[in-house]
């Protein structure tokens, strides 16, 4: 509304006559959502009768001042990148000048309770939730996209029949500008998100909304140069009628930097991947790395090594350019020392120790998780005999003797895809024992398809 008065008024103004009534206007722009001032906002008046319009831009402070502002009434408002990327419209001001006073306006972006209050009517808004808004644009020209944001995650329920995995999956779509919001977030968790425009999307990455807060994220989407079939090894079916185990995009960004630890000391071996691509290298003694052939857009990386917390970045890659993306293990990980616990009438670690002792299949138990780091799930099975984990086109997918195993969550038999959803059944810190068996092996409580089977045990064993 402000800006279509503004640029009426612009349109029509005729030359201004010199005023003796005159006055200013001053005062401040405060970013709410960040606590800081907010610099290089666009501040504006336009009259109501004199055809007088200004503009001033804030400095570092956030600070902005009009002189010789004829006196009048006006209408006041301020245009910064940040509110497109909120998808607000805010109310313009009114302000009286007369002769000789100085008017003080303070204004500001709101809170991020109040911009949920406004963009997520109908929706119960509670301090363990959040929203993720942004725009969708384009990789190459930032123009914006029309397409979809999904959000996902797992939730894992305990009822009398055992636990449920409910997976949750909340699409939105933008409007004609790419612009999105997704209300009622899970706060605090990891949250994987990705979009996608027609036949232009990005990456799957890692979001994580503030309770009873906001996240900005912009997605930039872009075309595959190319594509990657993966196909288990030693399938023996016909070329056209193999079924992919997942298929990798391919593109012509590059990226480059360096990985440092908490201590600012360049990491060497460390493993560095963009998941969905197929695409890792290992970093060199002076901590550099360098990968070709990725897709545009944004996208996730995954930096690995061992002693430090694994970390996932979230980068924009630009088509046949290189980005730098310099990145720090601020963590370092903990060896602890394995406890026993020792008890009588857990049924569920009774049996464990007994598969344990009786040497059926290949068995993690907690002091073995603790000894792997794991940044993933699905890196505990890397070592494994007989396991493959390959990248699947959304996460990392488990084979055995390269086909799906039948997958078991505390005891509770998952679903036929949960061989490629590993990675979102269970976090690695609360997976506290792995058991893997073959057709041959399995106890008959592990029973499933022809593959094998692949038993998770998390929260249930002492650590």
């Amino acid at each position: 509304m402000l800006r279509h008065l503004i640029r009426m008024f612009v349109a029509t103004c005729l030359p201004i006559a010199t005023l003796t009534a005159q006055g200013s206007i001053f005062g401040t722009i405060t970013d709410s959502l960040h606590h800081r001032p907010l610099d290089g906002a666009l501040v504006q008046i336009v009259g109501d009768s004199s055809k007088f319009s200004k503009s001033a831009t804030t400095d570092s402070l956030g600070a902005f001042r009009f002189d010789s502002v004829p006196a009048g009434s006006y209408i006041m408002g301020f245009f910064h990148p940040s509110l497109d990327s909120l998808g607000l419209e805010l109310s313009p001001r009114r302000v009286i000048v007369r002769h000789g006073s100085e008017q003080h306006v303070d204004m500001m972006i709101p809170s991020a309770w109040a911009i949920e209050t406004q963009l997520c009517r109908g929706t119960p808004m509670r301090d363990s939730t959040g929203l993720l808004l942004g725009h969708v644009r384009d990789a190459d020209t930032q123009q914006p996209r029309t397409g979809t944001v999904t959000v996902s995650w797992e939730e894992l329920t305990i009822g009398q029949g055992g636990i449920k995995r409910d997976r949750r999956l909340i699409p939105v779509k933008t409007d004609a500008m790419g612009w999105f919001a997704l209300c009622g977030l899970p706060s605090d968790d990891n949250l994987a998100a990705r979009a996608q425009a027609g036949d232009e999307e990005s990456g799957s990455v890692l979001v994580r909304v503030p309770a009873g807060g906001l996240l900005m994220r912009d997605f930039l989407v872009s075309r595959a140069d190319s594509t990657v079939a993966v196909y288990a090894a030693g399938d023996t079916t016909s070329s056209a009628a193999r079924i992919p185990v997942a298929t990798l995009r391919r593109g012509t960004a590059r990226l480059s930097g360096v990985v440092r630890d908490y201590k600012g000391k360049p990491v060497n071996n460390a493993s560095v991947s963009v998941p969905g691509t197929g695409i890792d290298a290992r970093t060199q003694q002076t901590g550099t790395y360098a990968l070709s052939g990725l897709p545009a857009g944004t996208q996730s990386v995954e930096v690995r090594v061992l002693g430090l917390e694994p970390k996932s970045v979230t980068v924009d890659l630009e088509r046949s350019h290189l980005t730098t993306l310099d990145i720090t293990l601020d963590r370092p990980v903990q060896t602890l020392d394995a406890v026993k616990v020792y008890g009588t009438g857990n049924t569920r670690l009774a049996d464990f120790e007994r598969r344990v002792k009786a040497g059926w299949g290949h068995i993690l138990t907690p002091a073995d998780i603790e000894r792997r780091h794991a940044f993933q799930s699905t890196d505990l099975f890397r070592t494994i005999p007989g396991v493959r984990v390959v990248p699947g086109r959304f996460g990392n997918v488990v084979l055995l003797r390269n086909c799906r195993p039948t997958v078991y969550l505390n005891g509770m038999r998952m679903d036929d895809q949960a061989a490629t959803e590993i990675d979102q059944l269970a976090n690695p810190d609360e997976i506290t024992g792995v058991e893997v068996y073959t057709t041959a092996s399995r106890p008959v409580e592990f029973w499933g398809n022809n593959c094998g089977s692949v038993v998770i045990w998390a929260g249930m064993l002492p650590r």
